[in-house]
């Protein structure tokens, strides 16, 4: 268990490591849910503003029971979808259709995001905070906020849909 201050004359320093250690990660997650790269950006900033917010000044500080990619998880998705969300309510006018838009980048037909993204949402979340950014199954539960048989759950039921699709052999087979 770490505890992070915000105040003190190491702190500005000590963010800004967090910062560096942790933004391609923050950012990677952004582009998931993300529309384009400016709004990714975006998401970016905000993460850590919003971590920022949780070392309250002169407090004890903030609490870490596992890897902050489990807390900043969360934050940067939901930061994304919101944004998301957002773009889509913009008012139409004379300059701005729907049509103009940023829509989220379709994965190439021979990419193995685009056999991914047949999977339910759930599962392929679970799958990539497993596979891609290694994270334990508790800290995907917390980062998810289920419980741990449901990341158990949406793992199996992932990994057995993969390997049930012909699309994904053909993928493995064909170099």
């Amino acid at each position: 268990m770490r505890t992070c201050n915000r105040g003190g004359p190491g702190a500005a320093p000590a963010f800004e490591a967090l910062y560096r250690r942790h933004r391609d990660y923050v950012l990677r997650v952004a582009l998931r849910f993300a529309p384009d790269m400016e709004t990714a950006l975006d998401v970016l900033q905000e993460t850590f503003l919003q971590l920022l917010r949780k070392f309250p000044p002169g407090g004890d500080g903030l609490e870490l029971t596992a890897r902050l990619t489990t807390l900043l998880y969360p934050i940067a998705r939901n930061a994304a979808i919101d944004a998301r969300r957002r773009a889509a309510r913009l008012p139409v006018d004379a300059e701005v259709t729907p049509d103009d838009l940023p829509a989220a980048p379709e994965p190439d037909a021979d990419d193995l995001g685009k056999l991914l993204a047949g999977l339910p949402r759930h599962q392929r979340e679970a799958l990539t905070l497993r596979f891609v950014d290694g994270l334990t199954l508790d800290e995907i539960a917390k980062a998810l906020a289920v419980p741990l048989g449901t990341v158990k759950s949406r793992l199996h039921l992932g990994i057995a849909r993969l390997r049930g699709s012909p699309a994904l052999r053909e993928y493995f087979a064909n170099p």
